[in-house]
């Protein structure tokens, strides 16, 4: 990794000037290295280069350290140990062969509270690198695992590496490889930081990971890539802007692999639904709750009258999911591990890499959870059952009532008071454009500012994305969480922008070092929607 910020490659891009930009780069300018620009694009005038202008503030500098001293700690550590290895798992009689910790398709949930100090070991068995990505926490620089923006990748073959930081922010998040496409296998799973002073008054919680699943079923997530574009085949070409340069390549698709992923991504391009434009390009076998299908659901176990919250994360790759509960009503108070003003809804839409906490009363019975595909077939599900109740019987619904009801979009949610960002003009004032190259498999972040997001400590920021494409994505940004102005101040760190749409996001700049701003489509990411959020002194 270049330590010293000189060289780091820095160019303003637009959507005219993608098509002579050679080497792999941060935003838009990863369509170029894939000989993918639009016709008739141009070079655009580069940036100030690092070191010509900026003094960028990197992941070891004595910044981020001195910005984790100064969050509230408990005192308390804790411990765990996770391996990447390869593992076959069964889902419901189909055995897939996959990478995993803990050898299942989720991982185990990680629990810790506000303020701990939280230590894991993370050894790696798999063929190739990879990084640990704490989704959702507010951590120092050095620990977000994005490599090679934040470390060095884990050595494949029993590399290890020791993640060491304060959780300062209470919710439901979650944590994943973000290495290539291996979270669209096994490597994620859930974690929850409780909140000493939480005040909903529940008396239990369950945690809901849903997944789209693709690996080991007759096909891989590198030879769907592969389908979706045979310039990325055998390269990571997501990962910050750097990756090209040091991840190891991913394994050629095999013919067979390569034949059936072409056949799901032709099946792909579902109904608009509540996103609007197209849905998704890839249509999954199977869609997963707690790692098992609906065929063999993970029952999740309540006491009659208990209100339980539901910690729902979408870990998939590419699928929003409708999540509904038979027979009740879902009241929604948290996104992404934010409070909100009480929402009565009957449904909900989760986008990749969101989450969203809702209450229910349990009422007694046995009660299918079902989060179907949103705007094409498909679903995962499983069951509610209280403990005075007979098993649920015969197979689970594909669909509820409840999905046709009350659905309450992100747009409608508004921020507790607890999490609303105080209201001041912003220091620098961004926009972006998100795009497509033609009709290829080739996706940007481009503008004038895309390779040129920089901030110094103490700032507010605003970016505006504007959405040029014909589908929806879930913006994410690394190490910070934005208020989004339109939804009076919602706090999010992955809000989707639709199709056609404007919108801009608002956080303070505190949080030093270097951040990426990527969307949360795993594929989309690889083909090049990202950038970089870079501190300067």
């Amino acid at each position: 990794m270049n330590r010293s910020g000189a060289g780091l490659l820095d160019v303003r891009t637009s959507r005219r000037g993608v098509l002579r930009l050679g080497a792999l780069g941060v935003g838009a300018w990863g369509l170029g290295s894939l000989g993918l620009g639009l016709t008739g694009c141009a070079p655009q005038t580069p940036a100030p280069a690092a070191g010509s202008g900026y003094d960028f503030i990197l992941p070891h500098d004595p910044e981020v350290a001195a910005a984790e001293a100064a969050r509230t700690s408990s005192g308390r550590t804790a411990a765990f140990a996770l391996a990447a290895g390869a593992a076959v798992v069964d889902l419901a009689g189909r055995k897939a062969t996959t990478w995993a910790y803990g050898g299942e398709a989720v991982a185990p949930v990680l629990r810790a509270s506000r303020g701990d100090r939280m230590h894991v070991a993370v050894t790696n068995a798999l063929p190739e690198e990879t990084t640990l990505h704490w989704h959702g926490i507010r951590i120092r620089n050095d620990m977000d695992g994005a490599a090679p923006t934040t470390q060095d990748p884990i050595a494949a073959n029993g590399g290890t590496f020791d993640y060491d930081f304060v959780v300062p922010d209470p919710g439901t998040h979650w944590y994943h490889s973000h290495s290539g496409l291996q979270a669209d296998r096994g490597l994620f799973g859930a974690l929850i930081v409780e909140d000493p002073d939480d005040r909903t008054g529940v008396d239990a919680d369950a945690v809901i990971v849903i997944d789209d699943w693709v690996d080991g079923l007759g096909t891989t997530p590198d030879a769907v890539l592969a389908a979706l574009n045979p310039a990325l085949a055998g390269a990571h070409g997501g990962h910050g802007g750097h990756a090209a340069q040091t991840a190891s390549p991913a394994p050629t698709p095999e013919g067979a692999a390569l034949t059936l992923a072409a056949d799901l991504v032709s099946q792909g391009h579902g109904d608009s639904g509540a996103l609007g434009g197209m849905t998704q390009h890839i249509s999954y076998p199977l869609h997963l709750i707690n790692g098992r299908p609906p065929e063999d659901p993970a029952v999740i176990d309540a006491v009659a009258g208990q209100r339980l919250r539901l910690r729902v994360i979408n870990a998939a790759a590419e699928t929003p999911y409708r999540l509904a509960v038979g027979g009740h009503e879902l009241t929604v108070v948290a996104v992404d591990g934010f409070d909100t003003r009480p929402q009565k809804a009957d449904t909900v839409i989760v986008g990749m890499a969101q989450r969203v906490d809702v209450i229910v009363t349990v009422r007694s019975g046995a009660w299918p959870v079902v989060a179907s595909v949103e705007g094409r077939p498909g679903h995962a599900a499983t069951i509610l059952k209280t403990n005075d109740a007979m098993p649920f019987s015969g197979p689970l619904p594909t669909r509820l009532d409840e999905h046709s009801r009350h659905l309450v979009m992100e747009s409608e949610l508004r921020p507790a008071e607890s999490g609303v960002l105080d209201t001041r003009p912003p220091d620098r004032d961004y926009r972006v454009e998100l795009i497509q190259a033609g009709d290829r498999y080739a996706w940007g972040i481009a503008g004038d500012d895309a390779g040129a997001l920089v901030m110094k400590q103490g700032e507010r920021i605003r970016i505006t994305m504007t959405n040029s494409t014909p589908m929806w994505h879930p913006m994410h940004t690394h190490g910070h969480t934005f208020a989004v102005p339109q939804y009076g101040g919602l706090r999010r760190d992955t809000v989707i922008s639709l199709p056609g749409s404007q919108l801009a996001i608002e956080f303070d700049a505190d949080n030093p070092g270097e951040w990426m701003f990527h969307c949360h489509n795993a594929y989309h990411f690889e083909a090049g929607m990202t950038t970089n959020l870079r501190y300067i002194r």
